[in-house]
């Protein structure tokens, strides 16, 4: 199809009525918004209180285990399959009757008449039962009380052994150490109240020491201050469509406990928050394995959980009976009377969506009250959202995160696609785009934009950046294309933006940058967006097939230098520092490619035996262009005699010295 020229586009622009109709909405938890419980996956720890999120704080008398379930946190059955990872509380024990039914939850429920029954009360040996409390995280507790059903308050238990892990302490096959927290040989009382100084607990661990059959009602847990370690997850959110992300913003509140010193380590209590975002309705990506061959194939989540876990059972030879589940490495031994049932396929890997999902976001360290706003640094347009919180503080200091929002527009266009190459060779033989550094190159940029249908909102400019920021030169739109005039072009920090009449379904047509860039590090990416209305978040184009007069497919450029580089180039070649206003001094431009982080830079005057006359600049610098100048004169601001000098440039880099040289004409 023909698009018409920019001449028709913008009588078209003029003719058009009614403003663009895409708004910021809010995606909104905590204060006025969703309740952060409702749209949590995980708390470990962490409690919505007064519509704000924090760590879990106890009152002097207040039974945690009572406050976890208060909370929703209610207990599981069963040890976790992973002890190091925080999450759900659990109860268990070491009898496996106790466990097939409510068992330990019957310990945790807050209903004294609800206990252990009869299971403790048989004739045999009761010495060796245990009872095991995983807290999901490490709490402040200085109190445990423990007794029988008030109906049997004779069948209390004798002899015991209560032992704790903070939670941090761990074996090399990541299963709790404990430590003796109090060790009773002779016990006399119904009711067990243990009082100890304060410490961090995560896993509790009641161990019967006595003979005799007894009865067990209630296990509770008391401490004082706010949970150390907290984390919260939150549920993956669905906007409904791939929407463009706006801003962050929250407000923190930095707690501390009345009646606390107010000290506090130098790090301070602190949240951290992250994002990602994703294409699809699970981070995750889920395989089968064949059973003969072990290749994986992707399949569906439903798919895989339908799966066995593993291949092969040990079976009864004359009964048929399936024994128990063996690896694949253990099928080779069995008999084949043994082999279990024939299967062709089993679970395989889980692995991360890379291609659906984003990476986690930089950490955003909140550590003071106030409020937080910041771009939601992740990729897009994007239908779902997930967030998650770290809290780290101490029993006395927490922050609280009052309520947070999440600015975001639905997509201006069903799909953007751009692709860069160099002006002078826009499909180059092999497909990669590699140019020497730190020369100025003129590239193009094209963009291909689709409209699935009636409902967007189009655009109406292109922002592009990059490091270092890319030099405008001319815009080319239509098919063919063809270099247009009547646009604005503004200079960022970063590179620059263009504004052109607005771009919608019934003008779409395909566009061209013309740009100029020194590539100073390996890899430069060249990020591009499309603009809408002032308010309304950027579009970010994708890298792709965006036309086919470019072969490249991608949006980043590489240098054909992949070692550290240094240039200096100095203008004029002869100065004439007498005041007269032409060429008084020198220009030094030293252009730095490759380096990672900041390096010392020196830039120095020598004459031709190799004293230095002048110190130019000294100090850090990182990877681009920089310049300075030189008047003429010595380290004591005196002009030199007249002469040939060398301008040195050094860099301190990785342990080496890179140096380039330059002669200077001085003449009066």
């Amino acid at each position: 199809m023909r698009i018409p020229p920019f001449a028709a586009l913008l009588a078209w622009w003029i003719a058009a009525a009614g403003p663009a109709g895409a708004q910021v909405e809010y995606w909104r938890t905590g204060g006025q918004g969703l309740s952060w419980t409702a749209q949590a996956e995980s708390q470990t720890g962490a409690l919505e209180i007064d519509s704000g999120l924090q760590p879990l704080e106890l009152a002097a008398g207040q039974n945690l285990i009572s406050l976890l379930r208060a909370s929703g946190q209610d207990f599981l059955n069963g040890q976790p399959t992973d002890f190091v990872a925080g999450g759900q509380p659990r109860a268990w024990s070491n009898d496996g009757f106790f466990n097939q039914l409510d068992g330990p939850l019957d310990l945790v429920d807050g209903d004294p008449t609800t206990s252990s029954e009869g299971v403790y009360k048989t004739a045999r040996n009761q010495a060796g039962s245990e009872f095991f409390w995983d807290l999901g995280a490490p709490f402040p507790i200085d109190r445990i009380r423990f007794y029988p059903a008030p109906n049997d308050v004779d069948s209390f238990i004798r002899a015991f052994e209560l032992l704790v892990n903070d939670g941090a302490d761990y074996s090399d096959i990541r299963r709790p150490n404990y430590r003796r927290l109090r060790r009773v040989e002779v016990n006399t009382e119904s009711t067990v109240d243990l009082q100890f100084a304060p410490l961090k607990g995560r896993f509790l661990q009641l161990r019967v020491l006595s003979k005799n059959s007894f009865n067990l009602a209630e296990f509770e847990v008391y401490g004082e201050g706010f949970v150390p370690v907290a984390s919260y997850l939150s549920e993956l959110h669905s906007f409904g469509q791939p929407v463009n992300f706006d801003r962050l913003q929250l407000h923190a509140t930095k707690l501390a406990r009345e009646g606390s010193d107010g000290s506090r380590p130098l790090e301070g209590p602190t949240a951290v928050l992250q994002i990602r975002t994703g294409a699809d309705d699970t981070p995750l990506t889920y395989f089968r394995r064949d059973r003969d061959t072990g290749s994986q194939a992707e399949v569906t989540r439903e798919e895989f959980e339908a799966l066995p876990r593993r291949a092969l059972f040990r079976v009864d030879a004359e009964s048929g009976e399936v024994l128990e589940e063996v690896d694949r490495v253990q099928y080779v031994n069995l008999p084949s009377a043994e082999q279990g049932p024939a299967l062709d396929y089993v679970q395989g890997d889980v692995r991360e969506d890379v291609a659906g999902w984003s990476q986690w976001s930089p950490a955003l360290t909140l550590d003071a009250t106030g409020p937080v706003d910041v771009p939601v640094d992740r990729p897009s347009p994007r239908e779902y959202m997930q967030l998650r919180l770290l809290f780290d503080g101490d029993a006395n200091h927490a922050i609280r995160i009052d309520s947070l929002r999440i600015g975001y527009a639905a997509g201006l266009v069903s799909e953007a696609v751009g692709e860069i190459a160099l002006a002078d060779d826009p499909r180059p033989a092999d497909g990669i785009l590699e140019v020497a550094g730190g020369i100025d190159t003129t590239f193009i940029y094209d963009i291909r934009t689709e409209f699935d249908g009636t409902g967007l909102d189009g655009y109406r400019g292109v922002r592009l950046e990059a490091f270092p920021p890319p030099v405008f030169e001319r815009l080319e739109m239509g098919d063919p294309l063809a270099a247009v005039t009547g646009f604005e072009h503004t200079a960022t920090a970063e590179g620059f933006e263009v504004t052109f009449p607005p771009v919608d379904n019934g003008n779409n047509q395909p566009i061209r940058l013309l740009f100029r860039m020194q590539l100073l590090e390996h890899n430069t990416p060249v990020d591009a967006w499309l603009l809408g209305a002032p308010d309304i978040p950027p579009h970010p184009v994708a890298p792709g097939d965006a036309s086919e007069a470019v072969g490249t497919a991608v949006t980043h450029v590489f240098s054909r230098q992949t070692t550290p580089v240094v240039e200096a180039r100095v203008e004029p070649s002869v100065i004439t520092p007498n005041g007269d206003g032409l060429n008084d001094s020198a220009r030094i431009h030293v252009t730095l490619s490759q380096f990672s982080g900041d390096i010392e830079l020196g830039v120095e005057i020598l004459d031709l035996s190799g004293r230095r006359v002048s110190e130019v600049a000294m100090g850090a610098r990182s990877s681009g262009v920089h310049a300075e100048a030189w008047h003429g004169r010595d380290r004591q601001d005196r002009p030199v005699p007249p002469g040939l000098y060398l301008c040195r440039v050094s860099v301190e880099a990785d342990a080496r010295t890179f140096v380039s040289t330059q002669l200077i004409g001085v003449a009066y």
